[in-house]
Parts: C-alpha cells; structure tokens; sequence
C-alpha cells in the first residue's frame, strides 16, 4: 500500500483500533462479533461496553502484537478480540492465559447485594459469589498461518469437549482465524463473516466500496471511517507512524526470509519472546506484589478479630465475676470477703453490689 492508498490498513495498530477499538465503532464491533456467533448459533449481542485493559495488565506494546479489544455485551459476557501480527510460539498458550484473567476477574470477594436476594422482611441482603461464571471468548485474528495445520480450513472454532465429543463445558470459546489462507473473491462471499474477512483482506488496496456492501449500512460507514482523506492532520500522523512501523517490521522478516538467514528470523523471534517474558515477569511481580498486600490485609484482620475475641472473653469473665459476685453477696458474704476473695477493692465490689 502506497501512502496515498484510499483506505487505511487494517492490520496496522492504529488501523484496527480506528475501525474497532473506538466508542464510535461499537457498530462495527458488534456486527463483527456477531458473525461469529451467528455461524455457532449463538444469540447476537446488541450492546456492548469497551472494559480497561489497564486493569487486567492486558495492555501490549511489544512490536508482535497489534491491538487487543476487551469488552462486555448487555449479558456481561465477556469478548476479547486480538490481531495477532506475526506467528508467536506460544500464541495459543498465550490466548488461554489471557482467558483464565478474563475468568478470573469475574471473582467476587466477600459479601455482596445481587438485587435479588431479600431477608423475611423484604429488606435486601448480602450473598456470597456462588462461583457462576459469564461467558468467555477469544477472538484471535491472525495474520499468520499456523505452521501445525497443513489444510486450507482458515476459521477455528475451539471448545472444551470431552472423550465423546460433546460439549463439557460451553462457556469458554476460542475462535481462531488464519487471514492469509482466506482468499475468496467479492462472487464467492457467502456468509456475513465472509464480507468482513473480505474487507480485512482487501480494505487498503480498494478504491471504491464494493457493489456486495451497497446495501450494508455498517460496513460502509466502516469503508468511511478507513477512509485515509477523512481523518484529521493528528489522526493521519498517527496512522502513518502505525503504518510504517508495520511495514519495518515486515521489511526485516522479509528480507531475513528472501536471504534465507534462518538464524536472523530466530534472533528476531528471540527478542519478541524475549520482551514478552520480561512483560510477563513484570506482570507476575506486580500480581505476587498485590498477594501480599492481600495477605497483609488478610494478616491484620485476622489480628483484629483475635482481638475482638479477647476483648469479648475478657467480658465474658467480667461478666461472670459479677454474676458470682452477686451471688455470694446475697447469700451473705461480706464486701471486705468478696474483695479478698476475688482480688477486688472493696469500692469495686461495692459498686457491683450497688444494683441490688
């Protein structure tokens, strides 16, 4: 793509961010999504709401990865979309790990109100997390062949299933698309997945918006958004330094492969899974970090109720004493007795007496 191509890359960082990582791109995003529901017979999803990536650590910005989109639909499922630059070792690895956080942070500690729950009288009270979990998918969108499939199938559907076959657990799902093997052209799209795959694919070499999307208000709002001519002087700065980063990246696996320096490429996915580790070192440290502080709290509340208990075993002796006190009061003992006997000032022993 030249810089003066009509539309943007959509393989760029910037490019996906701008046509699905936007609040004004949810359109786009849930008709996206919804494609792949619609080929498993899922219910398609009518809002959504982008979550923070801060939070869960998930922010990337090593040179392999594109963009990652973390979002909730209106049943609080939970959808992570990820374009997936160049072929990762670990990839698969990878996507059931950010899985397991997106699984993870649906934990509730402690009591909570879930706005059902009522005491005799009507009134709302506290439940405890009774481990019910939303569903989980991961969406990744390759632009890289796996090197373990040697067929032409580029769309994979993954779930847990068991030694039948049959569904164990349907809750958590992977889809997995392979961009470089999906080569239809504009007369063999069938499905809604197969106009957005094909807009993926062939956006940022397009001079018009194909006759197939005329009638497809969100995919040519799509065409519009990517419209290079449209966006502001600060936008068209940033895309051109997504874009250029992208072709680099692409010029070193180029030429290492044209030379045929294996070793070169090795060096390069070294140093890609290199800064992955040490992210993910960080990302541990920081997790292990918020551990023990959680082991701290937990530490210091557990002191707080040794203290509590002793304080209410203390009454409960003082309760006691008094009870005692009392008792051989009145069966006549006297105050200078009582003092002696229980280790008391008389006053003490008067004063406890006095409610007689």
């Amino acid at each position: 793509m030249c810089l003066t191509s009509k539309y943007i890359n959509p393989f760029t960082d910037y490019g996906f961010k701008k046509l699905f990582g936007e609040e004004g791109s949810k359109p786009q995003l849930i008709s996206f999504i919804n494609a792949f529901l619609e080929l498993e017979n899922k219910a398609k999803i009518v809002d959504l709401k982008f979550k923070n990536l801060e939070k869960l650590g998930l922010s990337k910005r090593d040179r392999n990865t594109v963009f990652d989109i973390y979002c909730l639909d209106e049943e609080n499922n939970h959808i992570l979309v990820e374009l997936q630059r160049a072929e990762q070792t670990y990839f698969k690895d990878r996507m059931v790990y950010y899985s397991s956080i997106l699984i993870q942070e649906q934990g509730l500690k402690g009591l909570y109100y879930d706005g059902t729950a009522l005491t005799r009288e009507g009134n709302p009270r506290k439940v405890s997390w009774d481990y019910k979990l939303s569903a989980v998918y991961c969406i990744g969108i390759l632009d890289f062949e796996f090197k373990e499939n040697n067929n032409q199938d580029y769309l994979h559907y993954v779930k847990l299933k068991d030694q039948n076959n049959d569904v164990f657990y349907d809750k958590l799902n992977y889809v997995f698309v392979e961009m470089p093997k999906f080569t239809k052209k504009e007369n063999e799209l069938k499905t809604y997945l197969d106009k957005w795959f094909y807009f993926l694919n062939n956006l940022d070499s397009l001079n018009e918006i194909p006759k197939i999307f005329n009638d497809d208000k969100v995919i040519k709002d799509a065409f519009s958004k990517a419209e290079f001519v449209n966006m502001d002087k600060k936008d068209q700065n940033k895309y051109l330094a997504s874009l250029k980063e992208y072709r680099d990246w692409y010029a070193v696996l180029s030429t290492a492969e044209n030379k045929g320096i294996q070793k070169g490429l090795e060096e390069a996915q070294e140093k890609i899974e290199k800064a992955q580790r040490e992210k993910e070192k960080a990302q541990r440290e920081k997790e292990k970090a918020q551990r023990e502080k959680e082991k701290a709290q937990k530490e210091k509340e557990k002191a707080q109720k040794e203290k509590e208990k002793a304080q209410k075993e203390k009454e409960k002796e003082k309760n006691s004493k008094i009870k005692a006190i009392i008792k051989f009061y009145e069966r006549g003992f006297s105050i200078e007795d009582l003092a002696e006997d229980f280790e008391m000032s008389e006053k003490e022993v008067e004063k406890i007496v006095e409610i007689l």
